[in-house]
């Protein structure tokens, strides 16, 4: 197979309406209608295998009318109490388990409702016999918040061998998204002998954000087979589309069935992991044979993965704070050391070349201490004051001049700045990366900027696969085709400084403020 690179294969799989397939995976059937009508409009074309009733006899119908007591009474617990309360739009899917007898078994129901249509999909009921463990609760240890760094590697570990055991899968992974919108495989779970993924990186291209707002929207996507032929939908407007957004058995994407042939898998189960709101990450089942898991046990794992979720804020925060409690103190230190300092005038007058390469050693301290950083300066229109390493002082005024015209928040962080910032390869070994503060209005010297650096820090990242060739065409077969090689691929890049983190960001706002509101003192105070 002859392939090349394919710089448009993103932007072509963005443009993939994943939800407006229609067809579905054959584990199942669908029937389906518009919002707050009960008619249904459309079907899955496996409709007589599944239920026994031929599409052409239930277009139309009520679902109701097929149904007598659907919703079932337990349902009238709504707000509204209104029977059809289950034909209006809601971000919660409802589990009927066991609500028809089917002509070979009962079929668990699963009904979704968005602004555009509403799905009863129906899955085999899981055996009596497997109940027992489906519906048992979430274990006790999820529920306990981690502290510490092995604290929460521990927790990770625990909730991928829990899934494990619990979805039979080879491997589970979990994988967290990064600020580049790569993801990274921070714990795994797997059988003896497959080769670890753990530590591996996989580019954003692998997961289009179209593909990542349904991972936002469903608590999990299964795949149990991805040779299974797909099933096309039958509607009573021959035109009509159905939105099949929040469905659990819509098709599959043949890219995506690609990637997972290259990948060697056959079968996947992905539960979706969200933060306020938004895709902090995904945990990933692979096997390497078919695989179908009924509904319960689904919604069992995603419920363990909800529990997990907990545990991430609750790290994260308590992470949060001990940082904050830990940075007022050198916020406050600095403040004292800036006040010792100032009447900085006569510091100033002292330097008559606009720099110092040696400074009150208790502000050098605290300016550095706050950062992280190697090197420090403090900057106003007329004057420059330095601590540690840093650019030449001309090298500073046209950063400070750049960042003027080009930066207009009060913070920038990079651990990058020759890449926005081509000029400062001259200095990358000592100050690639950079924390800038603008404080406006800095007493009698105008808008003042502190600025941080952090030295080149030579990173090496383990990709699985070439993330260069996320995106390939296949001349043969004149279609797109995603990447085809998983091995592990070491990238090392240079002139990048070891990042800042949200800590630091955090600690630079909460400095400006207290400078800000040191100097609205001082001046109040006059």
């Amino acid at each position: 197979m002859s392939e090349s690179l394919a710089p448009g294969f993103l932007a072509e799989c963005e443009r993939e309406q994943l939800h407006h397939v229609q067809s579905i995976q054959p584990w199942g059937c669908v029937l389906g209608g518009r919002t707050g009508a009960p008619i249904v409009e459309v079907v899955s074309a496996n409709l007589p295998a599944w239920t026994g009733w031929i599409p052409e006899a239930v277009l139309g119908q009520a679902l109701t009318t097929l149904l007598p007591e659907f919703p079932p009474q337990t349902e009238l617990t709504d707000i509204t109490n209104a029977p059809d309360a289950w034909m209006l739009a809601a971000s919660d899917k409802r589990f009927y388990p066991a609500l028809l007898a089917g002509p070979s078994g009962p079929l668990d129901g699963l009904l979704s409702c968005n602004a555009h249509n509403w799905l009863l999909e129906l899955e085999p009921a899981l055996p009596s016999e497997q109940q027992a463990d489906a519906y048992r609760p979430v274990p006790h240890r999820l529920y306990r918040m981690p502290y510490s760094e092995r604290d929460w590697a521990s927790h990770c570990q625990y909730l991928a061998d829990e899934l494990r055991t619990a979805s039979g899968f080879e491997r589970v992974m979990i994988y967290r998204f990064r600020h580049d919108g790569c993801g990274e495989v921070i714990a795994e779970s797997l059988r003896d002998g497959l080769p670890p993924y753990l530590g591996l990186r996989y580019p954003a291209s692998d997961i289009p954000q179209i593909a990542r707002q349904l991972y936002r929207l469903n608590s999990h996507r299964q795949i149990p087979n991805i040779a299974a032929p797909p099933v096309p939908l039958l509607s009573l407007e021959p035109e009509a589309v159905a939105d099949l957004t929040l469905s659990d058995l819509r098709a599959v994407s043949p890219v995506h069935l690609e990637y997972l042939k290259n990948m060697g898998v056959t079968a996947s189960l992905s539960f979706s992991i969200l933060i306020s709101g938004e895709l902090w990450g995904l945990i990933a089942c692979h096997h390497s044979a078919p695989r179908h898991l009924a509904l319960p046990v689904r919604l069992r794992c995603a419920e363990m993965t909800q529990v997990f979720t907990l545990a991430i804020s609750g790290y994260q925060s308590t992470q949060r704070l001990m940082d904050l409690n830990e940075s007022d103190q050198e916020i406050l230190a600095l403040l004292a050391a800036l006040r010792l300092v100032d009447d900085e005038r006569d510091l100033i007058a002292e330097l008559g070349t606009g720099r110092a390469n040696v400074i009150d050693h208790t502000l050098a301290q605290a300016l550095l201490s706050l950062a992280r950083a190697t090197g420090a300066a403090l900057v106003d229109a007329s004057n420059i004051v330095t601590v540690g390493q840093t650019p030449e002082v001309s090298d500073i005024r046209a950063l400070v001049n750049w960042l003027h015209e080009t930066v207009t928040a009060p913070i920038f962080v990079t651990d990058r700045l020759a890449a926005l910032y081509p000029e400062a390869i001259a200095f990358a070994e000592l100050g690639s990366g950079l924390m800038a503060v603008r404080v406006d209005g800095y007493r009698e010297t105008g808008d003042r900027w502190f600025l941080w650096w952090r030295p080149e820090q030579p990173h090496t990242v383990y990709w699985a696969g070439d993330p260069r060739k996320g995106a390939l065409f296949d001349e043969q077969r004149q279609v797109l085709s995603p990447r085809s090689s998983f091995a592990r691929w070491i990238e090392t890049t240079a002139r990048q400084s070891e990042p800042w983190t949200d800590a630091d960001w955090l600690r630079a706002k909460k400095f400006r403020s207290l400078v800000l509101h040191d100097i609205n003192a001082r001046f109040l105070g006059r």
